[in-house]
């Protein structure tokens, strides 16, 4: 019943035009359902989305420290999409207020984790916990956005960046970047066709496994079995 709510409640929004794009395009504050800090505690996002005709931004703040702690010191990031080009270009930044201004590509300030561990395939689904019924709607239609990309690349500048930063966007080791190859996930997590979301490698072994043990991946109900779960499990401790 919750998720026919929320779908109709977000189509509703589609067709009430102009008015409710502006509204789906303010920023939504909500629990995630999968972050947690290094104690087990709640991670807070807050994330806000910018379009025009050749890209998307999606902009978020993050916290540690619970939604109380002062905005100013939230993490702050933004996934820049490249609609034409097929892109994503992940910027890590210093706190501020999610505002998109084309000057803050060159305000980049070191990663504090590997974009790539958990984005193989530029933005994500948004997974909120314990979120409004109109928060829960907004996000299915960003979910539905960032479905529609389909398979995006990362943006070229990442690999020549990499090499000189101690945290890079993406571990370039061939250990690394080994591939997942279980037959139920390289149905989609495959590099081009039909449904195509991008290849997974070790270094996306902490997502895999939330996914598949919450029961969230595979989606849509498609089955897995025993001895796929089992070969999930020995990609992920590497042997």
């Amino acid at each position: 019943m919750k998720i026919l709510l929320i779908a109709i409640s977000a189509v509703t929004a589609f067709f009430l035009g102009k008015e409710a794009v502006n509204v789906f395009k303010s920023p939504v504050l909500f629990q995630s359902l999968e972050s947690k800090t290094v104690t087990g505690e709640a991670v807070y996002n807050k994330i806000k989305w910018f379009s025009d005709s050749d890209k998307d931004i999606w902009m978020m703040s993050q916290s540690h420290n619970g939604p109380q702690f002062p905005e100013e010191k939230w993490d702050r990031l933004a996934i820049i999409v490249d609609k034409k080009y097929k892109t994503a270009q992940f910027l890590q930044l210093k706190p501020g207020p999610l505002q998109w201004t084309e000057d803050l590509v060159s305000q980049q300030v070191p990663y504090r984790v590997s974009c790539f561990m958990c984005h193989a395939n530029g933005p994500r689904a948004i997974r909120p916990t314990g979120s409004s019924l109109f928060a829960e709607a907004k996000i299915l239609l960003w979910n539905f956005k960032i479905k529609s990309y389909g398979r995006l690349k990362e943006h070229p500048s990442h690999l020549k960046l990499d090499a000189d930063l101690n945290m890079p966007f993406r571990h370039r080791t061939e250990i690394d970047n080994d591939t997942l190859q279980v037959k139920v996930c390289v149905y989609c997590h495959k590099e081009s066709g039909f449904a195509a979301r991008g290849t997974l490698t070790r270094q996306n072994a902490v997502t895999i496994q939330f996914l598949v043990e919450s029961g969230i991946m595979p989606p849509f109900g498609i089955p897995i079995s025993v001895g796929e779960k089992k070969e999930i499990q020995r990609f992920i401790r590497g042997f």
